[in-house]
C-alpha cells in the first residue's frame, strides 16, 4: 500500500519532498494544490503602556528655611486593555497585522532570554548551509560513485557561548529547511530563570533544557512569529500545566535581515504520519482503534489547553504531531493500566505539536472579529475558508478532526455536506465520507466528527455562546477517558501498542 506523504517543514527526522511553492498564505501568493495519492495535506496579547510625568517642586528664594522638595512622582497610567487589531475582519497572517501585533506585543520580543536582534546587519551564511545540504544529500542518494565529503559547517552567533555544527538536513518547506545540529555547549544555554519552562509533568522531560543535538529552522524571509507564539503559549499555560510538554519550545532565535534561525529541541521518533503509515502495511489498512483513541485524547487535551488560553495553531496535521517519549526511570515501567490522570508513566507517552508558524493570537483581536482567506485554497481546509466564507476557530477543528480522520482510516478526509440547505452560521453541517466500522465505537466518533465539523452548532453551549467549544471537546475526551481506562487492556492491549511505536522509533534512529 502506498504511504501517504506530506509537504511539511518539521523539526524532526523524516524526508521530505521539496516543491518551490509557499506552504504558508503569508509567505507567498500560491497555495499548493491539493492531491490525492500521495495527498498533500495543507489544510499577542494587549499592549500596556506606562506614561510616566513629573511636576517640578519650586524652591522658595527666601532666606528662611528651605522646605525639602518633594520628589518628582512617576504617575503610572492604567495598563491599555483590550485588542491590539481593531478590525472586525481581517486576514490574520498578513505580514502589516503581524508586525503590529508584535511591536505592540507586551512583554516585548527584546525582553525574552534567547531572542537575539541582529536586524542591523546581514548574516549571508544561507547559502553556505545550503550548499552543504545539498552536497550531503547527494552523497546519501550516490549509488557507489565517490563523492568528496562536503567541508564541515559550524555556527557561532554573537551572545552565545555554543557553537553549532551542522549534521544533515531534517526537512524542508519552501521557505524554512530544518537542520540537525550538535551543541557545543547546552548547559551554558539551559535556561535557568528569566521565563524559563520548568520541567513538566511527571517525568524527566524539561521543555527549557537544551541537548547536545537540536533542530535548527532557518527562514528566508525572516521572521520572529513562531518564536513569538511557541514563547507566548508556553508563558500561558504555566510551567506546570500537563499540555505544556505537548508543545514545542523555542529556545533561542536569532533574527538577521536576510534570515532568522530559530533552535529547537529535537525530536527523533517520527510523526503520526509515519505511525499511520506504519499501520498501512498491515491487512487492516489502520491501527487499533485502542491507539487511535490514545493519541486522540493526548491531541485533543493539548489542543483544548492553546485554545483556553486564546491560540489558534493554524497548521495542525498529521507530520506536525511528533511522538513524545519522554525517557523514564528504571523503577518506573509503564502500567498496563492507562490512566487519564498520567499516572503509571503513562504522562511520559503522548505527542509534541510543532510549527507554530501560523498560529494566531486570538486576545490580539476583537471578540467577534472574522477572519477571511485571501489565498488559494485546498480541500484539506475547512469548509469555511474553501467557500469564501469568515472563519477563526474552525481552522483548528478541520485540522484536528482530519488527524483524527488518518488516524482511524489511514487516509485524508473527504467531507460533505448533510444539511437540506440551511443559511447562517450554524445551517451548514457536514460529515467525513468515509463509514465508521461497526465494531468501533461508533458513538464516541460520531460526537467527535461532529463536534469538529460543526463548531457552531455547539458554541451555545460554550461562555458567551461562541466559540470556542471547550465544554463539548473537554465533554467527549472525558468519555472517550473513560472508555480507554476500562478497556486499555482488551486485545494487545495498549502498553504493547505503544511499545511497538517505541520499538518502530528506535529503529528509526
Amino acid at each position: 500500500m502506498t504511504p501517504i506523504t506530506e509537504r511539511t517543514e518539521c523539526s524532526l527526522d523524516v524526508e521530505v519532498e521539496r516543491e518551490g511553492q509557499s506552504k504558508s498564505p503569508c509567505k507567498g501568493d500560491e497555495f499548493s494544490p491539493a492531491t490525492h495519492e500521495p495527498l498533500a495535506l495543507e489544510p499577542l496579547s494587549s499592549p500596556l503602556r506606562e506614561i510616566a510625568e513629573s511636576e517640578a517642586s519650586r524652591v522658595p528664594t527666601s532666606a528662611a528655611k528651605k522646605p525639602i522638595a518633594p520628589k518628582a512622582v512617576a504617575i503610572k497610567s492604567p495598563p491599555l486593555k483590550g485588542p491590539i487589531i481593531k478590525d472586525k475582519q481581517c486576514n490574520p497572517v498578513d505580514e502589516a497585522i503581524r508586525r503590529e501585533i508584535l511591536d505592540k506585543a507586551k512583554p516585548a520580543l527584546a525582553s525574552y532570554r534567547g531572542f537575539f536582534d541582529h536586524r542591523g546587519e546581514r548574516w549571508e551564511r544561507g547559502g553556505e548551509i545550503r550548499k552543504f545540504a545539498k552536497a550531503q544529500s547527494k552523497m546519501g542518494r550516490s549509488s557507489g560513485d565517490k563523492i568528496a565529503m562536503p567541508e564541515p559547517v559550524s555556527l557561532h552567533f554573537p551572545g552565545t557561548a555554543a557553537v553549532y555544527k551542522l549534521r544533515r538536513e531534517l526537512g524542508a518547506g519552501a521557505f524554512a529547511p530544518v537542520y540537525l545540529v550538535e551543541n557545543s555547549a547546552p548547559e551554558s544555554e539551559t535556561e535557568t530563570g528569566g521565563g524559563a519552562v520548568a520541567v513538566m509533568g511527571k517525568g524527566s522531560f524539561a521543555i527549557g533544557c537544551r541537548s547536545k543535538l537540536e533542530a535548527l529552522k532557518m527562514e528566508s524571509p525572516p521572521t520572529s512569529w513562531e518564536f513569538h507564539m511557541m514563547r507566548l503559549a508556553h508563558a500561558r499555560l504555566g510551567p506546570q500545566h500537563r499540555a505544556a510538554a505537548s508543545l514545542s519550545y523555542a529556545h533561542e532565535m536569532h533574527l538577521y535581515q536576510d534570515e532568522a534561525f530559530l533552535f529547537l529541541p529535537y525530536h527523533p521518533h517520527g510523526t503520526l504520519l509515519d505511525v499511520v503509515n506504519l499501520f498501512r502495511t498491515e491487512t487492516s489498512g489502520c491501527m487499533d482503534e485502542l491507539l487511535a483513541l490514545f493519541l486522540t485524547v493526548e491531541l485533543m487535551r493539548t489542543v483544548e489547553a492553546l485554545h483556553s488560553k486564546g491560540i489558534l495553531h493554524g497548521d495542525i496535521k498529521p507530520d506536525n504531531c511528533l511522538l513524545r517519549l519522554d525517557h523514564m526511570t528504571s523503577d518506573q515501567g509503564l502500567s498496563s493500566q492507562w490512566r487519564a490522570d498520567g499516572g503509571g508513566g503513562w504522562s511520559t507517552r503522548g505527542l509534541v505539536l510543532i510549527d507554530f508558524g501560523r498560529a494566531i493570537d486570538m486576545k490580539a483581536f476583537e471578540p467577534d472579529v472574522e477572519f477571511i482567506a485571501d489565498w488559494k485554497t485546498s480541500a484539506q481546509d475547512c469548509a469555511e475558508m474553501r467557500e469564501g466564507r469568515p472563519w477563526t476557530w474552525q481552522i483548528d477543528y478541520h485540522g484536528l478532526a482530519g488527524t483524527i480522520h488518518c488516524l482511524l482510516f489511514g487516509k485524508y478526509m473527504e467531507t460533505a455536506r448533510c444539511d437540506q440547505g440551511g443559511l447562517g452560521k450554524a445551517g451548514r453541517r457536514y460529515r467525513i465520507r468515509e463509514s465508521l466500522k461497526r465494531y468501533w465505537q461508533t458513538d464516541l466518533w460520531s460526537d467527535c466528527f461532529e463536534v469538529l465539523l460543526n463548531p457552531a452548532s455547539s458554541a451555545a453551549a460554550e461562555d458567551g455562546g461562541r466559540m470556542p467549544v471547550l465544554r463539548s471537546m473537554k465533554s467527549i475526551r472525558g468519555r472517550m477517558e473513560q472508555w480507554l481506562e476500562a478497556n486499555c487492556e482488551k486485545g494487545h492491549g495498549l502498553r504493547s501498542l505503544v511499545a511497538r511505536l517505541e520499538a518502530h522509533a528506535k529503529s528509526r534512529r
